[in-house]
């Protein structure tokens, strides 16, 4: 394999790829431009109150317009969708109201569980996807269950998703024995529009899953999400209020009790903090934080790492996913001039206090801006750090972008830092779609640093989209980049070429319970900057993957590698000799249909590992007989053999058992135990959360980590937090 991974063959596989991709059949190849002009959709003012229960019961709602002929996305693009679905949209000076019926027999109905942010694709759902700017680049999306719970997020560029975006609104739902009615109320204040705007584009969307089907008005082809605002309707007749006070405290406050043998404990048993929100117009606003929330009441997911690449943690702070798309200026997560997770964290993750902190974003139909400014406090071994990010994005064209961006980070000097340290990005970003299946995205960023000197990271990705082929080429290049607040998952001077073909065939030919044959082939070329020899490369090759109807799935893996070890690399602790090493590496994996009640999925994996063996089984199953309740389970079981150079052989299992109980959607107790073999860690956590008020919460949270490494004491730690949050709206 390690001849086919030089750079020259890399550029023979790309032009292989892309002209293989040309062989499939042009008529699975349709993707339709936006109407133009755009659909228009009516809305109506209603003059009465409007209670949120799920009923419609109020005389307005027969007043309004109707909007129907939902056509389908996914799987038959542009037929009518299976089940009728009639939306109603009306207004006042508050609110937005949007009410749903969806036609379905109530045996078919598939939800899985009563969690906020649920994940949509297994479950029945009511989407709506608002663009207040109506630039076709920014949307946020409203989702609702036929059992009422809620989730939403903030949608850059019709694919970009942030789902941890929060914002105040109200539903409810009512089950009937063949339709389930959604009754919706959004603030105007909480969405964001020009100032006298008299439209707002929208896409209206629902998915049935027991027959894996989505469906949308206005339509949206099939290879697009269904957040693709290029294709949004225009809502006509609204009257959005002008701007007012429109300020937003929350504070918090958080008490708790710590005992353990030993290990890191909290320099206070009670925190008191906030944030502020002003919406100076619908278009600026302006947040401040004061001793920032670090969302204890989450626990980060365990994993096992045996790649070379540093594994990427999501962003669990409200204030830091407030408007996170704002600040992206990356084509991929693999090289982020900006990554939140740098300030207020260690690099193992252990919060930081942050004194104070500001952030002001910005937009209107033509450009978006940002700026923060934060200081982090001094703490054990670490100076104190001042951070800031100024953000800037200009829309050149319909779905089409230029934008710069500047970061800068100041450590003081420190124990383990005699001086201090400076930091700074200089970053330029672009997208361009000439039409809805071409695009090209890019990334140069200059770092300069006063320890490590100047560096370059840059990211390109060009690709075509149709309904039945992606063909992509996705570069990377890194030289001695080093963004003080941002991303690099790979810590090493490189270039990578990764050219890719995926296809997704339908057609009478295949088995009646299969919806399509999707083989894939990407290549991965890592070479060096510096000189350009190869530094490590592999392909997936997936010959075989059927996915089936019902959202089931099978698939076969081949992954050839060649892999050139350089500097220390030690695995689970059995470090690996300085050389190259050429294998492949095989797997089978599926899943059953995850919507319902018991389902699961099973990958198995084995073949060389460096100069061994490794062979890994994954298993997951859930049990959800209720919405009200579910049980999970996962393993992972790694078997390492003959690896090194003594020949050495060693076992990892990583271990997750989750439960979760909802009273209702607001009202939910859930608790997870995770076991890491590799890090002997055990770590559990209950938590009960009560959504009081939308937005509001309180949180009982016990957690007990444990760390077995036959020292005497083992490490352990109990905490008992009592955590209180409040929306105040003024």
């Amino acid at each position: 394999m390690g001849a086919a991974m030089r750079p020259d063959s890399t550029r023979t596989i790309g032009l292989a790829l892309g002209l293989c991709a040309l062989m499939a059949p042009a008529s699975a190849q349709e993707v339709f431009s936006p109407a133009s002009p755009p659909l228009e959709l009516l809305v109506t003012r209603t003059t009465t109150p409007i209670r949120v229960d799920g009923l419609l019961d109020e005389p307005s709602w027969g007043l309004a317009n109707v909007i129907t002929g939902f056509t389908q996305s996914d799987p038959e693009q542009g037929q009518p969708a299976t089940y009728r679905t009639y939306v109603r949209i009306l207004f006042d000076d508050d609110m937005m109201y949007i009410a749903a019926v969806c036609e379905q027999s109530r045996q078919s109905i598939r939800v899985q569980n009563l969690q906020r942010d649920f994940a949509a694709q297994e479950n029945d759902v009511f989407t709506v996807a608002i663009d207040g700017f109506v630039d076709q680049r920014k949307a946020v999306v409203f989702q609702i269950s036929p059992f009422g719970n809620q989730s939403d997020m903030e949608v850059t560029d019709g694919e970009d998703l942030n789902r941890d975006w929060d914002a105040r609104w109200n539903a409810r739902t009512t089950l009937q024995d063949d339709q389930w009615i959604a009754e919706i109320a959004i603030p105007w204040r909480n969405l964001r529009y020009r100032t006298g705007s008299d439209e707002l584009g929208i896409i209206l969307s629902r998915q049935i899953r027991s027959l894996n089907e989505t469906v949308s008005i206005p339509p949206v082809p099939r290879v697009m999400s269904v957040y693709r605002m290029s294709y949004e309707a225009i809502l006509r007749g609204i009257e959005p209020p002008p701007p007012g006070r429109n300020l937003q405290i929350t504070p918090y406050v958080l008490g708790q009790a710590v005992s353990g043998t030993t290990g890191f404990r909290p320099d206070k048993d009670a925190e008191i903090g906030g944030e502020i929100k002003w919406a100076v117009t619908p278009g600026t606003v302006i947040d401040f934080t004061v001793n920032t929330d670090f969302a204890q009441a989450d626990v980060d997911r365990q994993f096992i790492n045996l790649d070379r690449f540093s594994v990427f943690l999501p962003e669990r702070r409200q204030f830091f996913l407030e408007s996170a798309g704002t600040f992206d200026a990356s084509v991929t997560s693999w090289i982020r001039p900006f990554f939140t997770r740098r300030i207020g964290l260690d690099d193992s993750g252990l919060p930081i206090p942050i004194t104070a902190g500001i952030r002001s974003t910005g937009r209107s139909p033509t450009q978006e801006f940002g700026v923060i400014a934060m200081r982090q406090e001094a703490i054990r071994d670490l100076s104190a750090s001042d951070f800031g990010v100024a953000r800037y994005s200009r829309n050149i064209r319909e779905q089409s972008r230029v934008g710069g961006m500047v970061t800068y980070r100041s450590d003081g000097a420190s124990a383990t830092q005699a001086f201090g340290r400076t930091n700074r990005t200089f970053t330029v970003d672009g997208l361009w779609r000439p039409t809805p299946s071409v695009g090209l995205e890019a990334m140069v960023s200059r770092s300069s640093d006063s320890l490590s000197g100047d560096g370059t990271g840059a990211q390109l990705l060009a690709y075509y989209e149709s309904n039945s082929v992606y063909v992509g080429l996705l570069e990377y290049f890194n030289r001695d980049y080093n963004p003080g607040i941002g991303l690099e998952l790979l810590d090493a001077n490189y270039v990578m070429h990764s050219p890719a073909v995926l296809w997704d065939l339908r057609g009478d030919w295949l088995p009646e319970k299969i919806r399509s044959f999707n083989p894939a082939i990407s290549v991965y070329s890592f070479t060096s900057s510096d000189g350009g020899d190869l530094k490590f490369g592999y392909a997936t090759i997936t010959p075989l993957r059927f996915d089936f109807h019902s959202g089931a799935a099978v698939g076969v893996i081949v992954e050839p590698n060649w892999q050139r070890i350089t500097d220390r690399f030690a695995p689970t602790g059995i470090e690996i000799e300085t050389g190259d090493y050429d294998y492949t590496r095989y797997r089978v994996y599926g899943n059953s249909d995850r919507s319902r009640t018991l389902s699961g999925q099973l990958s198995y994996e084995t073949g060389g590992y460096f100069d061994g063996r490794l062979t890994t089984y994954s298993l997951g199953g859930r049990y959800a007989p209720s919405p009200r309740f579910e049980l999970t389970a996962d393993l992972e079981f790694n078997r390492l053999t003959d690896l090194g150079p003594m020949r050495q052989a060693r076992t990892t299992r990583l271990i997750g058992i989750g439960s979760r109980f909802a009273f209702n959607p607001r009202l939910q107790l859930s608790g997870s135990l995770q076991y890491n073999s590799l890090t002997s860690r055990d770590i559990l956590n209950a938590r009960l959360s009560w959504e009081f008020r939308p937005l509001s919460y309180l949180y009982v949270v016990y957690n007990s980590a444990t760390i077995d490494e036959g020292l005497i004491p083992d490490y352990s730690q109990q905490q008992l937090l009592l955590k209180f949050t409040y929306l105040l709206e003024l």
